[in-house]
């Protein structure tokens, strides 16, 4: 069935591509000569796009106000003028909405409170084959909007409602991207816009460009749009890393170096106090040099007023190569021995200083590593190719849809770790952590760390290749009657099929055989390119300088290691083999059919319906405590009401109504029978099959009044009763004879009821100025989930992962005949992350301030600035241990980003 249904959907996909290339190549000529006639009489075609701010702003109001459902809209103010670089960040001016920003541009949407895995992106209301470029990354069900140019889109809706006839899984809420079609703008339509971007940190400044061509015959029954994009971008982020679980440490000369270095360790009675303290600090610095292309071609044929159709093809692929180092102090790790600690202080539970010394007699132990991940050639890449009919008919309207999405990502990561040992007296470091809130780690004792010669070894190399996609083929179906049935005067009906897979494929060779301390493949002298500098000029832990790896060279050694043999020499490489431990794949077959009815009556509108779903699951992998295959397979199915009410009050106000009931599934790699380890950090996550969807009962209550045709205010009540939520916990463990000291698993919560307010406003005044500002508060409440207490299973109370009580954004603007300004802020407040060994990790609050402005140079020219992230915030998380105690957990610093550019119509 799955295999049919794929070979169908690409095959007819396929050919109407084809045939509409054709006829897109055998009219173009003709194109040509219609383009000067058509520009002239594009004054007698009416003006159906969205000029300026305000109007942009009037039309996103009049999608929320005239929709039977809980909607907020941004409108596209031009052809290639959306409201930011990035569709996320525009996202993030919506009430309820925050962004996550870990490389400093727009990635994953929360929604109300719920991480962007709880919520849906769909492009023309089908699903976005997804990929992540970053090893680290796992892979999840949400889209990634780094790959999306905003110049492609036309408008976003966001329903926070449910609604019978859009697909389920979006709890928080589910974004509908639109692209443009050829039949709505004006023939020879042409748009371009040439940017260039300059980054504060990285001190590169990046090109990118697009462009749009529309055009339509005479008669506007055929129409063809191509877009393209093409933009470059120099990552730099610094950061100031700390491994977790954080420790408890003592500094007793005479402690037991037998102790089990499995588990943290625990003073005996009469040693020195204890305190707070991660067992690594790491000087992080990430670089990256992107390149995203996508292209959007969209065919329309409408030979007839009841008749229309829409070939839409579109593909972006992101290059990626990065680099990754890290040099990691390590002032106390449970799984070694311990370090030869001379003196410290402990200050309400928080180690603040500790100075660790070279010569440990204990025996050989990690105390300094210096890691180098090198991914050229990784990267993503989504592709849609989506077909839509739709006919008219006397009293009802059919519409069908057929597609397929494709993501592929491609992860290289070629690791080495050089390695300095406690026994080392050259190698000596301080540790300081002031009040808890100012990690840092200083290397003045050991000055060679800028040009080492025998006191780091190469001591760890692999090289790794992963590979993923998630594809989705559907077919669907709708119908809708006109009907007099009192009130009702609208019954829909529709039906469609979805087969989704995702597989990841995992292939690694790993340097053998050397005892640790022992044999490398040399000192760091014989890899030394020179040195670099972090400077950590907005973290906490202060300029480091560092020397330089040769990649080349450390690559060469590598591959020059002779192939591992039972008689082989003692230090080896394998051939690449498959790592089952991290390779999976999982199918799922999904039928949905739903009835729906719109009604309508005196100072009443809305909808209700249900819709059905059946979902089978296949998944399989490795069972890596019995080293062998493993597979499984599951059903499940849901009924999922929905009702949406709006009563109009008077002619400019309107109460609002919702109640229905979600599922969101869980994200594949959560799923799969699979571990993704980074066995030098001892961490990793683990999936787990047993996972059940999370289910949601939601309820809305809203009120809206309409000012003016751009002005506004709305207050919306909100609550979620959530159940079989998935969460992340982290523990210890061995997978594969490895020790894995911060394992995150993830597991079924029990219940969680989050309820809320949002309240927006907007107002444009007579002199072109106009103000807009949202604020919604989420009251966290209590979730549990379950733990084996002394061998019985009991709730524990954890707060809801990924939400903030307080989120917050504000926009200032000002129009005039040629010069435009707008200034945005973004707020949310901390949230939880996930569980710790020792405590709970938090996300601290974020904030941002950005500036926008343009110039109309010319009724064809727009001149136009914009600056990122104005006040140089940082990224910061929270460690909280189970006695409450908090400390300051990693720092990420991305820096401003600034952007000028041009917009050029005609």
């Amino acid at each position: 069935m799955a295999i049919n249904l794929r070979r169908a959907i690409r095959s007819i996909n396929h050919a109407a591509l084809v045939c509409g290339s054709l006829s897109a190549l055998a009219l173009s000529g003709a194109a040509m000569a219609q383009q000067s006639d058509e520009v002239a009489e594009s004054n007698q075609i009416e003006e159906i796009q969205v000029l300026g701010i305000r109007k942009s702003l009037q039309a996103s109001m009049d999608v929320k106000r005239f929709s039977s459902s809980v909607v907020d809209a941004i409108t596209s103010e031009d052809i290639g003028k959306f409201p930011d670089k990035n569709v996320a960040e525009s996202l993030a001016r919506v009430p309820g909405v925050a962004i996550s920003r870990d490389f400093g541009e727009g990635q994953g949407v929360t929604i109300r409170g719920l991480e962007p895995a709880l919520n849906l992106t769909l492009v023309n209301g089908q699903a976005v084959g997804t990929a992540q470029w970053f090893v680290l990354s796992d892979a999840t069900r949400n889209f990634n909007y780094e790959m999306l140019s905003p110049e492609m889109v036309g408008s976003v809706e966001v329903y926070k409602s449910a609604q019978a006839d859009i697909d389920e899984g979006g709890l928080g809420g589910t974004v509908v991207l639109k692209t443009r079609k050829p039949l709505d703008l004006d023939s020879g339509t042409v748009n371009l816009s040439i940017d260039a971007q300059y980054g504060d940190l990285s001190e590169e400044t990046d090109p990118s460009f697009s462009g749009l061509y529309s055009w339509k015959n005479e008669a506007e029954t055929f129409g063809a749009l191509v877009a393209f994009s093409r933009q470059e971008r120099t990552v730099r982020r610094e950061a100031t890393e700390l491994f977790t679980p954080a420790y408890f440490t003592q500094f007793d000369r005479d402690w037991n170096a037998d102790t089990n270095p499995n588990t943290p360790f625990n003073a005996p009675a009469g040693a020195s106090e204890q305190g707070m303290i991660p067992w690594g600090v790491g000087s992080a610095l990430f670089e990256q040099e992107r390149v995203r292309t996508g292209v959007d071609v969209n065919l329309q044929w409408a030979p007839t007023e009841a008749l229309s159709t829409n070939l839409h093809y579109f593909n972006s692929e992101m290059e990626a190569d990065n680099v990754n180092s890290n040099f990691i102090g390590i002032p106390f790790r449970g799984i070694f021995a311990a370090n030869n600690v001379s003196e410290g202080t402990v200050e309400n539970g928080v180690v603040t200083s500790l100075a660790v010394d070279g010569g440990d007699p204990a025996g050989w132990a990690n105390h300094v590593a210096f890691d180098n991940i090198y991914r050229d050639g990784s990267s993503m890449e989504t592709e849609i190719v989506d077909l839509e009919v739709d006919f008219q008919g006397d009293g009802f309207s059919v519409h069908g849809q057929i597609g397929t999405t494709t993501g592929e990502g491609i992860n290289n990561d070629f690791f080495t770790e050089f390695f300095a040992h406690s026994q080392d007296p050259r190698v000596n470091f301080d540790f300081s952590n002031p009040g808890g809130q100012a990690p840092s780690i200083s290397y003045e004792r050991s000055p060679w760390v800028s040009n080492p010669t025998d006191e780091m070894a190469l001591t760890g190399v692999f090289d790794q290749q992963n590979k993923t996609e998630d594809t989705e083929d559907y077919v669907q179906i709708d119908v809708v009657l006109d009907v007099d049935f009192g009130a009702v005067n609208e019954l829909k009906f529709g039906a469609k099929m979805r087969e989704r897979s995702f597989e990841q494929t995992r292939f690694k060779s790993e340097m053998q055989g050397g005892a640790p301390g022992t044999e490398s493949l040399g000192w760091a002298s014989a890899f030394n390119a020179g040195s670099f500098t972090v400077d950590h000029s907005e973290t906490s832990l202060g300029s480091q300088t560092f020397f330089l790896p040769n990649q080349s060279a450390m690559h060469e050694a590598f591959f020059a290691l002779p192939m591992c043999s039972d008689s082989g020499p003692s230090l080896c490489r394998p051939e690449y083999a498959i790592e089952n431990a991290s390779s999976y794949k999982i199918e799922e077959d999904i039928t949905s059919i739903y009835a729906m009815a719109n009604f309508q009556g005196d100072h009443i509108r809305g909808n209700v319906g249900i819709r059905y779903v059946d979902t089978d699951t296949d998944s399989s992998g490795w069972d890596f405590n019995n080293d062998a295959p493993i597979s499984e397979s599951g059903s499940y199915d849901n009924v999922l009401p929905s009702v949406n009410v709006v009563y109009d009050l008077t002619e400019d106000m309107l109460l609002r109504f919702a109640a229905g009931k979600s599922i969101n599934r869980p994200a594949p790699f959560a799923l799969s029978y699979a571990v993704n380890l980074t066995p030098e950090t001892s961490s990793g996550t683990a999936g787990n099959p047993s996972l059940t969807p999370t289910q949601a009962n939601q309820y809305e209550l809203g009120f809206e009044w309409y000012l003016s045709e751009a002005s506004m205010v709305s207050a919306t009540y909100f609550n979620k009763d959530i159940s079989d939520f998935v969460y992340s916990t982290t523990k210890s463990a061995t997978i594969n004879g490895v020790f894995i000291n911060a394992l995150s698993t993830f597991d079924n919560g029990t219940r969680a009821e989050l309820e809320g307010i949002e309240l927006s406003a907007q107002y444009s005044f007579d002199n072109g100025f106009g103000v807009g500002a949202n604020y919604t508060y989420t009251d966290l409440g209590a979730a549990q989930v379950p733990e084996v207490v002394d061998g019985s299973l009991v709730e524990r109370e954890v707060i809801f992962p990924g939400t903030s009580e307080d989120v917050f954004n504000a926009t200032a603007y000002y129009e005039g005949e040629l010069f435009t300004a707008r200034l945005n802020y973004s707020y949310r407040s901390e949230f939880f992350k996930g569980l710790q060994e020792n405590g709970e990790l938090w996300g601290d609050e974020q904030k941002q301030w950005d500036a926008q402005v343009s110039y109309n140079l010319t009724d064809n020219i727009v001149l136009r600035a914009e600056l990122l992230n104005i006040t140089d915030e940082i990224i910061e998380d929270i460690y909280v241990a189970g006695d409450g105690t908090e400390v300051k957990g990693t720092q990420l610093y991305n820096g401003r980003r600034f952007f000028v550019g041009a917009n050029f119509k005609f």
